[in-house]
């Protein structure tokens, strides 16, 4: 036995959504089937920004393409968004 621990009093009626909230989740799939069989068939896009410093060039944006069979990712940096189909049309 341990001398100096405080006692723990153990509550007689425990709250629904206490024990519900420490219940372990599911994990999420680890495999996700592709839904494109093809290269650059389906392709993702994101644009990121305005950033408060301007980076190389002038730079305050990046837009980012990503395959959906590859996963492969390229990224572009741009002064503004007006120029995310302009880079579209030469990624393409």
């Amino acid at each position: 036995m341990v001398i100096g621990l405080p006692n723990v009093h153990v509550l007689d009626k425990m709250c629904k959504v206490c024990n519900a909230s420490k219940q372990p989740r599911n994990s999420f799939y680890s495999y996700l089937p592709i839904g494109s069989l093809e290269l650059l068939h389906a392709i993702h896009y994101d644009v990121c920004g305005p950033f408060k410093v301007a980076r190389l060039g002038g730079n305050k944006y990046f837009v980012s393409f990503v395959d959906e069979h590859s996963r492969m990712m390229w990224l572009y940096l741009i002064k503004a968004k007006s120029e995310v189909f302009e880079v579209f049309e030469r990624f393409k």
